[in-house]
């Protein structure tokens, strides 16, 4: 084993086995190892199969074809189907459960040559009662969720790239609380065959990673093409908008304190930067997003809730009726309010490439009974917008606090390139 290639990236690992420089059965051995030695403490993996990962390692060295992926491990979100693991979705009324198929993602990621490693742990039904992984930086605080998994194990090192999904914070919190990257991508850019629907107008899948080069690659992967978009940010820095949003004061000082220091730096490194007020049609998006959720859910989920109630926990039991109480009226007006709000954003990304804005309420809270609070991912998601969230520093508790890039509507690759230059100057701030 060598050691130190659980630590890089994706992209940095298959070029290393592509150039002969290192092995797919040795970098899986270093991730194996990482696995074996921390997982009991963490708690990232629901399934893990040490000797069927390194076989396909094995395998892989073995063979002639070499996708974009070769030799790379990754982990997947326990709402995703795959055919070597079981599904569980986080819940005892589907632990065990074998699909016959591979969810869409997981397939593209294999052609790629990605060996998956394992499943990680999401809280149920991808909502909010949590599994029992601990947050790597300190095992008392919560890793964030639903994404609890996917989010420690790149965290800790013991993957470079794991699969996420996110409905309301699902990725973005975790990803803050963690101290990774957490992709949310435009709503509809990915295929979910295969990946566990909650709010049909809100599920989205995305990736965890700590490089945005993993991020941009895996998004090529996904859709199907063979290039990687070059950063075109390089030479002339993005515009950069804060707009502090409805809730700025519900959070922490150090998160403002953040946010305002980052918006700072980047002026410092020459971006054009500058402040957006919210529209006024940004007030109740917490509230719509929440009722949407809710109506959506209470469908998706009815025949868990009416067979098994005595299976699923209070919260999500509580999700299900609220959302049998919003009438269609209800439900529809939320829609309706959000394609005005969405009408507005489209002109306000006139004048910048991104908009940064908190991404939790700050550090990562003491326990692990609850995943924190979804307050500043819950209109972006509504939204259907991408987004990133990108690590910048750590608080009075030693925990990663984080910015999130909000970019236009299916312009990812736009906003993975000016993440990508957020992300290095965040570096030397950090």
């Amino acid at each position: 084993m060598v050691p130190g290639l659980n630590t890089l990236g994706a992209a940095e690992i298959a070029r290393r086995i592509a150039a002969g420089e290192t092995s797919a059965e040795a970098v899986m051995e270093a991730c194996i190892a990482r696995i074996t030695e921390r997982d009991l403490e963490i708690g990232a993996f629901i399934e893990f199969d040490a000797d069927r990962a390194l076989a396909s390692a094995r395998a892989a060295d073995r063979s002639e074809t070499a996708g974009p992926l070769h030799g790379v491990p990754f982990a997947i979100k326990d709402i995703i189907d795959t055919v070597d693991f079981a599904t569980g979705w986080g819940s005892p009324i589907y632990e065990g459960h074998q699909p016959p198929r591979n969810a869409s993602c997981v397939e593209q990621f294999q052609r790629a040559g990605a060996i998956a490693v394992g499943k990680t742990v999401t809280t149920e039904f991808a909502y909010f009662h949590p599994g029992v992984t601990a947050n790597p930086h300190n095992r008392d605080h919560t890793p964030g969720g639903s994404s609890s998994g996917s989010a420690a194990s790149v965290a800790d090192r013991m993957v470079p790239l794991a699969f996420g999904s996110q409905t309301a914070a699902s990725l973005i919190r975790p990803a803050a609380y963690c101290g990774v990257l957490g992709y949310k991508a435009s709503h509809g850019a990915f295929d979910l065959q295969g990946v566990m629907g909650l709010a049909p107008s809100l599920d989205t899948l995305g990736l965890l990673a700590r490089e945005v080069e993993d991020l941009v690659l895996a998004r090529s992967v996904l859709c199907g093409r063979s290039d990687r978009v070059p950063p075109d940010f390089d030479e002339t820095p993005p515009r950069i908008a804060l707009m502090r949003g409805p809730h700025w004061w519900d959070g922490s000082i150090e998160m403002r304190d953040v946010c305002q220091r980052a918006l700072d730096h980047f002026a410092a490194r020459s971006a054009d930067v500058g402040e957006l007020t919210h529209p006024e049609v940004f007030d109740r998006l917490t509230e719509h997003q929440a009722t949407v959720m809710a109506f959506e859910a209470a469908r998706s989920r009815i025949f868990e809730y009416s067979r098994y109630r005595d299976r699923i926990s209070p919260q999500f039991c509580d999700l299900v009726e609220t959302g049998l109480a919003v009438t269609r009226d209800m439900y529809l007006n939320a829609l309706a309010e959000r394609s005005r709000a969405m009408r507005q954003l489209e002109t306000l990304f006139l004048d910048v490439d991104v908009i940064l804005a908190p991404s939790a309420p700050g550090e990562a809270p003491e326990g692990l009974s609850a995943t924190g609070d979804p307050l500043y991912s819950r209109g972006w998601t509504l939204l259907q917008v991408p987004c990133v969230s990108i690590p910048a520093g750590r608080g009075p508790k030693g925990l990663p606090l984080s910015v999130q890039a909000v970019g236009p509507l299916g312009n990812d690759d736009r906003l993975l390139a000016a993440v990508a230059w957020m992300h290095r100057q965040l570096r030397e701030f950090i």
